[in-house]
């Protein structure tokens, strides 16, 4: 009954945590990061409880109630990764590099960071560190870290000796390892809705036909993802690129266009697990940018910004006097 009751509150205490993501508000007359409430679809200040020179990444832990955040004090400090309870807890420093800037991914029971560094060498290295253990693992150079639904696996692409090309590894969390998965190189990949699942594009396929596959790692056996009938029949391949999951992995979203040459004509493409095309938007649409701000939320555009549901319902909300948030050096 205990238990229960528990669990009961927790649910209730993480329903009372808004659904939302952090721009730039740029009615200020320095732009600041703030927060955009999709359940009012209002623009909420932000405080913190001290100056920053300057942000990197800004993510919204909804379900526990805590801001994760990219920043440093002064332009002489490194870079931190701050914990921040919501709406005004104290910013606790739990991670830092003072090697270059870096990028970071939570895992999805928010105890692990995955941070990809830019440090002196050609290529990223990543690393993955619990915060709460304070104990961080190196992986080595490479790039492009994607969380399992889990959390219990990270792939990313890895750099060996420095150079292309990459392939494809896997860090698991419980065991504190990293295998290569592949014995070709891979170009892109990301999990579909579970870990058995990857989405991917093999060295070899990118110069046959420049799409993306689903390969099923317990049959290891290869699909086209998602392709219309007439690639099926072979009767074209477009070139597919940027392949992307939503938090959750409901949903991915790529870019495609009809050749490599010209991407004037580079449509988005969102889609479900199975392949199936929820939604294309057009370049002049989602141009400069297009980001998974949530688990069925996609955010498009600069000046002015735009939210929709990733299935295509519901209607195209402006975001006035917002942008994503900008890294500035």
């Amino acid at each position: 009954m205990l238990l229960a009751l528990l669990a009961m509150t927790s649910i209730g205490l993480a329903a009372d945590f808004p659904r939302g993501f952090f721009v730039e508000d740029l009615s200020q007359q320095a732009p600041v990061p703030a927060f955009y409430n999709l359940e009012t679809h209002q623009l909420q200040p932000f405080v913190f409880r001290q100056a920053y020179a300057g942000f990197i990444d800004i993510l919204w832990d909804q379900n526990q109630g805590r801001v994760f955040f990219s920043a440093r004090v002064t332009p002489k400090d490194p870079y931190r990764v701050y914990l921040k309870s919501w709406p005004d807890g104290e910013e606790n420093a739990i991670y830092e590099n003072p090697l270059g800037p870096f990028r970071f991914l939570i895992s999805p029971d928010g105890r692990q960071l995955v941070v990809q560094v830019m440090g002196p060498s050609a290529w990223p290295f990543l690393a993955v560190h619990d915060w709460e253990a304070s104990r961080t693992i190196f992986l080595g150079q490479g790039f492009s870290p994607d969380w399992s639904p889990d959390g219990r696996h990270l792939l990313f692409l890895q750099i060996i000796d420095n150079s292309l090309p990459s392939w494809l590894a896997e860090y698991q969390v419980e065991t504190g390892t990293t295998t290569l998965l592949m014995k070709e190189p891979v170009a892109e990949a990301v999990y579909a809705d579970s870990s058995d699942l990857i989405i991917l594009k093999t060295a070899r396929q990118s110069k046959t036909c420049d799409v993306f596959q689903v390969w099923n790692r317990r049959k290891d056996s290869f699909a086209p993802f998602s392709v219309d009938p007439a690639v099926r029949r072979g009767k074209s391949c477009p070139v597919q690129r940027e392949m992307n999951a939503f938090p959750g992995h409901q949903f991915l979203s790529f870019k495609e266009s009809a050749d490599a040459t010209d991407l004037s004509e580079q449509t988005l493409v969102i889609a479900d697990t199975s392949g199936g095309r929820l939604q294309t938007i057009a370049r002049e649409d989602w141009d400069p940018k297009a980001t998974a701000v949530e688990t069925t939320t996609l955010a498009i555009g600069e000046d002015p910004l735009y939210v929709l549901s990733a299935d295509g319902t519901g209607e195209r909300l402006e975001v006035p006097k917002a942008r994503f948030i900008r890294y500035k050096r």
